[in-house]
């Protein structure tokens, strides 16, 4: 009978320890499904870094960059006029139906229209840089796979997918080079030049510096897009030259306060002088993406700078 006692005994006691470790072994996958829990939560509830506010500073700082920049370059390009060689061109020309309004004026030598010119080419390439998943071709399939997430799993799982991609890319900076061509390009339409190493040795001699600032802060939105604001989907704002005239989305250079009192839509667009901010947000499948506009962007409408004389704007004191 002894020998049952102490048998059992020894049962019972495997058996605590059996249930024992299995305790050990649930509280250990418990730590570590609680883990990975906390890890998605993380994940998918990650608070913006930057606020809206924030980030509309940022843009109203790379707007009025470019603005200096552009105003720089035309008062370098009327000082070097008196110095420079001129080629032929006929500056009373009639307007030509195949050259853009801006660019029509900067044949003209007007140095107002220039620097619209100037402010609409840097609004193009920096709204690039800000979004290169749009459009830098390498890129694009990334864009396409966050486009098909953000449909079918809302904004939290795509905003987090967006900024772990982003980190494991790790794009190299824009270079300035292209944009200091362009620019130069601008420039070399005057006809004011005898020949394109000149314009670009003005722009390089007078902007370069200008243009790496303007680059830093593009890059500083473009995080701030992919990674420091998960809430929602933010991109700069650029509507191209021809678009009609929206009151929603744009503002008019030559309006008080950038606010037409009587907008025509009808009116086309010349260039652009300041970009704008978009935000949309996606709820998952079967919603409606949701798109504001935070920051209109403002323009020089075609009717304003193909008439006998552009309205007082704020580059007005260009002589």
């Amino acid at each position: 009978m002894q020998n049952f006692y102490e048998e059992e005994a020894q049962r019972r006691t495997q058996r605590f320890r059996t249930t024992e470790k299995r305790l050990e072994q649930t509280e250990e996958l418990l730590a570590t499904r609680s883990a990975e829990l906390t890890g998605a939560q993380a994940f998918l509830s990650t608070a913006d870094r930057l606020s809206e506010a924030e980030v509309l500073d940022i843009v109203r700082d790379l707007n009025e960059n470019i603005y200096q920049v552009a105003v720089n370059l035309t008062e370098g390009w009327e000082k070097s006029q008196s110095s420079q060689a001129t080629n032929s061109v006929n500056v009373d020309s009639a307007p030509l139906a195949h050259v853009p309004a801006l660019a029509q004026l900067a044949r003209n030598r007007d140095p107002v229209g220039l620097t619209f010119q100037l402010q609409s080419c840097f609004c193009y390439q920096v709204a690039r840089m800000t979004s290169r998943w749009a459009h830098y071709p390498e890129l694009i399939p990334f864009g396409s796979v966050y486009q098909r997430l953000s449909d079918s799993e809302g904004q939290a799982v795509s905003a987090g997918w967006r900024s772990l991609t982003h980190t494991y890319l790790s794009l190299p900076p824009p270079h300035s080079a292209p944009l200091v061509e362009e620019l130069a390009n601008i420039l070399d339409e005057t006809g004011s030049f005898s020949s394109k190493e000149q314009s670009l040795e003005l722009v390089e001699a007078l902007a370069l510096g200008g243009i790496e600032s303007i680059i830093r802060i593009a890059l500083r939105l473009e995080c701030a897009f992919m990674k420091d604001v998960s809430s929602s989907d933010m991109s700069l704002l650029f509507e191209t030259p021809g678009t009609a005239f929206d009151s929603a989305r744009m503002v008019n250079e030559f309006e008080p306060n950038g606010s037409p009192a009587n907008p025509d839509q009808g009116d086309g667009v010349a260039g652009v002088t300041e970009l704008g901010v978009g935000r949309s947000v996606c709820g998952g499948p079967g919603q409606t993406r949701r798109v504001d506009v935070l920051l209109k962007t403002k323009v020089v409408l075609e009717k304003d700078v193909m008439g006998s004389g552009m309205p007082e704007s704020r580059d007005s004191d260009i002589d």
